[in-house]
């Protein structure tokens, strides 16, 4: 992992917290083994536009790509929690035609899919930060000035850049 980030961002958060900060493996199965629940994914909004660089500049030539933007949250399937909130650019012309027509049509997670399809993948992470929940607290339940702490990174595969994901949760959850 790279260190782009201040690592006293990590300072206060529990064990859980910063695994599912730092980790290179599917969000999805680390909350299902530690909430012991089933997670599914309710889309909030999803639609396709041509990629326009952000903070996170990939590559220049990534412009005006056809991208899937998409947000998400990744919600207990029996206790109907939102554990976490993610907003994702995916490049569609960077992958296979029947993992994206499961992504539109499912409600499966990205990482299901990954391992559905055998796709071989790797993540970059780009920042983590902490920030006021603001908008997202009513998904949360939670004050708009509570805390949330968040992770981007880059998603590789077959040696190209196929998706940038950032995902949000409260610092007041997965306490120790």
């Amino acid at each position: 992992m790279d260190n782009k980030y201040n690592k006293q961002l990590l300072n206060g958060l529990s064990r859980f917290q910063k695994i599912l900060l730092v980790t290179d493996g599917t969000v999805t199965k680390l909350l299902e083994h530690h909430l012991d629940e089933s997670i599914k994914v309710v889309k909030l909004d999803e639609k396709t536009e041509k990629y326009h660089c952000d903070l996170y500049d990939v590559d220049t030539e990534l412009r005006g790509s056809p991208t899937l933007e998409r947000e998400i949250l990744l919600q207990g399937q029996q206790t109907k929690t939102n554990w976490l909130y993610a907003k994702s650019s995916i490049f569609l012309d960077h992958l296979r035609k029947d993992f994206l027509s499961d992504l539109l049509e499912s409600n499966e997670p990205i990482g299901k899919l990954w391992a559905k399809y055998k796709l071989e993948t790797y993540k970059k992470i780009l920042v983590i930060n902490r920030n006021k929940a603001g908008e997202l607290a009513e998904y949360f339940n939670i004050a708009p000035d509570d805390e949330i702490v968040s992770r981007t990174y880059n998603v590789y595969s077959n040696q190209q850049i196929i998706m940038i994901i950032t995902e949000k949760f409260p610092v007041s959850y997965f306490c120790d």
